[in-house]
């Protein structure tokens, strides 16, 4: 898989999971409506890897939603990795 390909398949997990989440959990409906934009770029084709997540702690460093054993952690881990392309970063690899 590529790196477009991770990224795509990264954002649609994301984007599904907000969506799920977006009646229960108002930072999710916040996240989601920041990065609607972002997603929609992105199953377009139209963003490549590298590129600055800058969403990050977006709701503030105390925020639940950054809870690492929450339903989103992993998920928007797995797309910051993906947009960011730390897979081909030197200190990725150390």
């Amino acid at each position: 898989m590529d790196k477009i390909e991770k990224l795509k398949f990264a954002a649609d997990n994301f984007r599904i999971l907000l969506e799920d989440y977006k009646w229960r959990d108002r930072d999710a409906s916040q996240m989601l409506e920041w990065l609607t934009p972002l997603f929609d770029e992105i199953k377009a084709g139209r963003v490549t890897p590298p590129k600055r997540y800058e969403y990050r702690m977006a709701l503030g460093k105390d925020s639940p939603f950054y809870d690492t054993y929450g339903p989103f952690s992993r998920a928007e881990a797995d797309f910051a990795c993906a947009l960011e392309d730390w897979a081909s970063q030197p200190w990725y690899k150390q």
